[in-house]
């Protein structure tokens, strides 16, 4: 059976699956009497209506974490929030998909002997390997996200130790899930689309008692790639939850969440440096055609994840609110695949054959790292206390709050039997012939123990009803053990024990002025740590015993500007920002040492945005940043004064809608945008770069049926098929889909 059997296999036995969960929903509604119930919601476009609808101008919604009380408005720093009704228009399926409404957040392929190809960004040029966050807590493991539970998604720009701990040095993603709520309704949706893209979801909302409800959200999902050959994903999931308590003082909520996804890896098209240039570009920028895929039949990438979340919330008066939140997470991945270079070692391979008189002749390498079976598992538990109360004449919000975290990481390292030929750079083989999978060899199994403890405190102090200053800090500590050890016995096999403890703070101060209730400007100061050893598992390069070496530090400064317009309808947003980064690791490249005092950047530049309605028809989220990036010294030779890499000037996204014809027959839905990015570097060096990025899109829908409660849509994705590239790395890229057409059918009753 091949491997893309397997996945159809898969994929179809859960869309199988979810048609008989909604048949026999239908079934249950039709044969068993319905109770009298209140008049459904009014249903308005652009979003199919579920639950109470939050304002359009996202300032006015809240944070969605309990550690940042109040709302984005009130907050001095800069989120960027993709709302469920943009998450439904555009048929988001994936969180890379979700973040390309985020300008200035970059998509990295990953190195997989690390374990991180999967979800992999960047937020204003700096790692966020582990800053992706689900309702306020660490989502553990990584792999690549399926949307289908996501009511919005939120970025946070800038370092944000002081609320979720170490790292955060770009900032934080953190994804808000659907929970159950008060009422009963049943939504659903199925789409098909281009190159065998076949998915869909529920959406099941139960009231049991006055104070009780229950929610089901499933998804079942099967495509191929657009324009990558032999890349697909096949991928189900389902997550029931329960929530008690509801519209009393004391909520408890608990949910649970399977997902599974058996994928193909796609490690992209590799970066060349024609003969006579300094600067290196893909493959694909010089005739080879994008489609090309460059892996074999072994190549997978199966993730299973088991999630259970419990959170508490308790008004213990109408001062002092309480929460407790818990998680634990369990991941397994089985991962294996093909790297294509083009090395400078053997020129002749590739590059000087790619530029001569017979192109098509040009071979890349198709090495890659080891194949890998690891087991996670995570356990999270956050305490929080918020008070609002006042001293004299003087208004205090406080929050401060114990975070606990521990994560344990088990890798079983294999190899391929034996080395891959060079393959086509134009007509590649696929063929895993002769090549087998066997145990690896040295030190190739990891373990990986990491805790951490940390103690937060912010409080808010008004100095007059206008006039506030915010004032906090965390205090952690971190533990790390990591072992390695093999079976061969030969001396790389030999058992290792490595550990380090660290233990810093991370403070932040803000500013705030509010001369009206829809009018923030902010000036803040904030810092973010990360210890050696934070990635050890995935990146062991960054951590070579018991080190003395202190935490990464990363500082930021941020001035901006938040304003309603419109009757708050409309929500405008500025700001200026500086984040520096010093005190540096480096890896020697001839001993593997790592070392202090090596590179250090800095990243400042500015960030606007328009978010919510012009008028009740026309609907508007639109982001431009630009950012001036530098490392400002290296212990590499012609790396001091070169732009960071990863990071472009120029960024920005626009997503429009504007219904037409509402409340009649008639009514249609037009929507469209786009996403730009500048050209961006991709090595230290800046020898190598993918040039700038363009996409257009569009939307067409139409709501039907006595209350609009059926919806049709056409979606349409780079209209103009550029070439792009969303996933980068040093020495190879991913081109993203060309034109892409899906059609989509929705209901909520």
């Amino acid at each position: 059976m091949t491997r893309r059997t397997e996945l159809l296999g898969s994929a179809s036995q859960a869309a199988l699956a979810l048609g008989l969960a909604l048949a026999v929903q239908g079934t249950a509604q039709a044969q068993t009497p319905a109770a009298p119930a209140p008049e459904a919601p009014a249903l308005r476009l652009p979003q199919l209506e579920i639950e109470g609808q939050e304002p359009a101008n996202v300032l006015r919604r809240g944070t969605g974490n309990p550690r940042m009380p109040g709302t984005i408005q009130e907050t001095p720093q800069t989120m960027n929030v993709v709302p469920r009704e943009i998450l439904e228009q555009q048929n988001v399926t994936t969180l890379d998909q979700a973040l390309r409404n985020v300008p200035g957040i970059t998509a990295s392929i990953g190195e997989g002997n690390g374990g991180v190809n999967g979800d992999q960004f960047r937020i204003r040029g700096f790692t966020s390997q582990n800053d992706v966050y689900v309702d306020g807590l660490r989502d553990f493991g990584t792999y690549t996200r399926d949307a289908f539970n996501y009511d919005s998604v939120t970025v946070l720009k800038g370092p944000s130790a002081t609320t979720f701990g170490q790292n955060t040095v770009g900032g934080v993603i953190n994804v808000i899930t659907r929970t159950p709520q008060l009422g009963s309704f049943y939504a659903g949706s199925f789409s098909i689309g281009m190159s065998s893209l076949y998915r869909g979801t529920i959406d099941i909302n139960q009231q049991v008692n006055e104070t009780t409800a229950v929610r089901l959200n499933a998804m079942a999902h099967y495509n191929r790639t657009v324009d990558r050959d032999n890349v697909d994903s096949g991928r189900w999931a389902i997550a029931p939850s329960i929530a008690f308590g509801l519209g009393t003082n004391t909520t408890l909520s608990v949910e649970y969440m399977h997902f599974q996804d058996n994928r193909t890896p796609d490690y992209g098209v590799p970066v060349v440096t024609p003969p006579g240039s300094s600067i290196g570009r893909p493959v694909t920028e010089f005739g080879v055609p994008r489609q090309n895929w460059y892996g074999t039949d072994l190549n997978r990438d199966d993730v299973v994840v088991d999630r259970v979340t419990a959170r508490l919330k308790h008004e213990a008066t109408d001062w002092l609110t309480l929460y407790n939140d818990t998680r634990f997470s369990y991941i397994t991945r089985d991962f294996g695949a093909t790297a294509p270079s083009c090395p400078t070692t053997t020129p002749t391979l590739c590059t000087q054959t790619l530029f001569g008189p017979n192109p098509r002749a040009a071979l890349a390498t198709a090495s890659g790292p080891g194949p890998f079976h690891q087991e996670t598992w995570g356990l999270q538990n956050v305490t929080t206390a918020v008070a609002r109360f006042t001293t004299g004449p003087f208004r205090h919000e406080a929050t401060l709050g114990l975070d606990a975290w521990i994560q344990n990481d088990e890798r079983t390292g294999f190899a391929f039997s034996s080395t891959r030929s060079p393959v086509s750079l134009f007509n590649p083989s696929h063929s895993a012939a002769g090549i087998g999978i066997v145990p690896g060899t040295g030190a190739a199994n990891r373990e990986t123990q990491q805790r951490h403890l940390g103690f937060f405190l912010t409080e808010r102090f008004w100095l007059t009803p206008q006039l506030s200053v915010i004032g906090g800090v965390r205090v952690s500590n971190y533990d790390i053990t990591y072992k390695t050890y093999g079976t061969d016995g030969t001396a790389a096999a030999a058992f290792t024990k490595l550990s380090s403890n660290n233990t810093f703070a991370d403070p932040r101060a803000s500013l705030v002025w509010e001369p009206t209730p829809n009018q923030t400007y902010y000036f803040s100061y904030a810092t973010s740590s990360s210890p050696p050893g934070s990635f050890i598992t995935t990146q062991p390069a960054t951590f070579t015993g018991t080190s003395p070496l202190e935490p990464e530090r990363i500082t930021s400064y941020e001035i901006g500007a938040k304003i309603g317009v419109l009757n708050n309808r409309l929500g405008l947003y500025g700001a200026l920002y500086r984040i520096e980064k010093g005190n540096a690791l480096m890896t020697d490249p001839a001993t593997g040492d790592v070392t202090q005092s090596g590179d250090q950047q800095r990243n400042q530049g500015v960030e606007l945005g328009v978010t919510g309605l012009i008028t009740n028809d026309w609907m508007i989220n639109a982001n431009y940043t630009y950012m001036d990036s530098e490392t400002t010294r290296s212990q590499t030779a012609g790396v001091t004064g070169r732009r960071v890499q990863f990071v472009p000037r120029h960024a920005a996204s626009l997503w429009t809608t504007y219904e037409f014809l509402r409340d009649t027959p008639y009514q249609f839905t037009l929507g469209g945008g786009i996403t730009w990015r500048s050209q961006v570097f991709i090595n230290p060096a800046n020898t190598a770069e993918v040039p700038s990025n363009f996409t257009l899109d569009a939307l067409l829908s139409h709501n039907f049926g006595d209350r609009k409660q059926w919806r049709a849509s056409l979606n349409a994705y780079n209209l103009t098929n550029e070439l792009n590239y969303d996933n980068l790395f040093a020495n190879r890229v991913n081109p993203s889909a060309g034109r892409t057409f899906i059609a989509s059918l929705s209901f909520v009753y």
